[in-house]
């Protein structure tokens, strides 16, 4: 079956890319490599700084709010704080360039996320600890009574394995996961509006 003419037209229209689109793409693997160089740790956050103003003038505006959705999508719930403090410092550097910025406001959402992570870890390892005691004295008693029989019982390594496969421990992981998840969510939500 062979295309019309008029189809054969739309096709190649679908396929080119506009000039504006062209340049867009070109933009946006820029501050891609940009951005790769800062988390690699090649330049600082004030290095990031001048990059992206010059490239601000070069472009659009629109380039600082693209840098920091960008930055904002690499948070993690679960990131080392080395790598959240990287992340929070650019774009709170970043956001110093706009005429109207909401510095104050990005800052409290994210001191608010950098709370719930700690929560969140803190908690975590608190249930641990406390699963971890429960089964070490179950494992223990265990152990003696093994001895006993003549068979020994190494109980370092099995606490681990039985608090990791414990039911307790895995219903706390799904369902502390999901409410610090649902807050996280929440947060970073306000972040992107508040760009």
């Amino acid at each position: 079956m062979e295309l019309s003419p008029l189809a054969r037209e739309r096709l190649a229209r679908i396929g080119a890319l506009s000039p504006e689109e062209k340049e867009r793409m070109r933009r946006s693997s820029e501050l891609d490599s940009l951005l790769s160089q800062y988390f690699k740790g090649a330049i600082s956050s004030e290095d990031l700084w001048i990059e992206l103003k010059s490239l601000k003038e070069q472009c659009s505006e629109s380039i600082v709010k693209e840098a920091q959705i960008k930055l904002v999508d690499t948070l993690r719930l679960q990131m080392s704080q080395e790598d959240f403090e990287q992340r929070r410092s650019a774009i709170l550097a970043i956001e110093t360039m706009k005429h109207e910025g909401k510095y104050s406001s990005l800052e409290l959402v994210l001191i608010s996320i950098e709370a719930l992570r700690q929560k969140y870890t803190q908690v975590k390892e608190q249930t641990y600890e406390q699963l971890k005691n429960a089964v070490e004295r179950q494992l223990q008693a265990v152990a003696r009574q093994a001895l006993k029989q003549g068979l020994k019982v190494n109980v370092e390594s099995s606490v681990e394995a039985n608090i990791k496969n414990s039911p307790q421990w895995k219903e706390f992981i799904s369902e502390h996961e999901k409410a610090c998840g649902e807050m996280y969510n929440s947060y970073i939500t306000k972040l992107r509006e508040l760009i």
